[in-house]
């Protein structure tokens, strides 16, 4: 369910409250309005698993300092993204309304920024908890084409060097499998179609799996049918595994944003993804919580495919 949250005016940001949940002590935070945004860089997140009491752990992560350590990062960047963008998993478990409270404090620093903030639902998540505490996330926005298909949100995001595409792959809360369905992948079929003379991305929460083992996405198959036809597709974002990596399925570059919260491999780094587009590929930087990760500041070129 994708759904765009502004940014704050200083004024917004102290009047509403916000600054008591907004991790004051970040450093650099305060200025980054005062950097200029490069237009063509993008902040990826995933997996951020925001519980309602800060102190809440789970598989000894606590996953709001998480949040914290890395909005922290991401606004003391050489180069400021000019918009971020959530790959789903918003909340801890169960989309609480009250994790969405919380998750408005944490992301006020990005706000408050200047920064246009993007989030696409997983399974993990409630859609009208979130719109309850986000009230102005469906307002009238330039450059974003939103819509309603079958009970799920769906956008387009028009940037210089892309078009992103953001799916709704929230099936069914606190339920593993995600699953886009028959009118979303229509709207998706027009969508492209009315727009094929730039580089498409498409993002959503849930995982390709073409195998279907059932913890991914369960019409895998029709997204793939759909995308590969269409030269403009370059790159599908998703999150959902906990994992940084990426691959190529059909030609289309798949791009596996890493979390911010709990492994299940121990391995994988906890972070985020800047991603830099140009006009014939993308750049995508890995930006690990823990400096000292081997993979920190790891970089990949991603060329589009003709």
């Amino acid at each position: 369910m994708p759904v765009h949250v502004p940014p704050l005016s200083r004024r917004q940001f102290l009047a509403g409250g916000l600054a008591a949940g907004a991790a004051l002590s970040a450093p650099g935070w305060l200025s980054a309005a005062t950097k200029p945004a490069e237009e063509d860089l993008f902040l990826l997140l995933a997996d951020i698993h925001i519980p309602e009491h800060p102190e809440k752990a789970h598989r000894s992560v606590r996953s709001s300092d998480g949040l914290k350590q890395a909005i922290a990062q991401a606004l003391t960047l050489d180069k400021r993204p000019h918009t971020a963008i959530v790959s789903g998993d918003c909340a801890f478990r169960t989309g609480e309304a009250a994790d969405y409270r919380a998750l408005s404090g944490l992301i006020a620093p990005l706000r408050e920024g200047g920064m246009p903030t993007h989030f696409s639902l997983g399974n993990h998540d409630h859609r009208q908890h979130f719109l309850d505490a986000f009230p102005d996330a469906l307002a009238a926005n330039a450059n974003v084409a939103q819509k309603l298909v079958a009970q799920k949100h769906v956008a387009v995001i028009e940037t210089a060097k892309a078009n992103w595409f953001l799916l709704d792959s929230l099936n069914r809360t606190n339920h593993t499998p995600g699953l886009l369905g028959p009118s979303q992948l229509a709207w998706l079929s027009r969508a492209l179609d009315a727009r094929p003379n730039k580089p498409a991305i498409i993002l959503a929460h849930h995982n390709p799996d073409p195998l279907l083992k059932t913890v991914g996405l369960i019409d895998t198959t029709a997204l793939f049918q759909i995308l590969e036809p269409r030269k403009q597709v370059k790159a599908y974002v998703f999150g959902h595994t906990h994992r940084w990596e990426t691959a190529v399925l059909d030609g289309i570059h798949l791009i596996n944003v890493p979390t911010t919260a709990w492994l299940f491999d121990l391995a994988q780094p906890r972070g985020f993804l800047t991603t830099r587009l140009l006009a014939d590929r993308a750049v995508v930087t890995l930006h690990a919580l823990d400096a000292k990760h081997a993979k920190h500041g790891q970089t990949v070129e991603l060329k589009w495919r003709g």
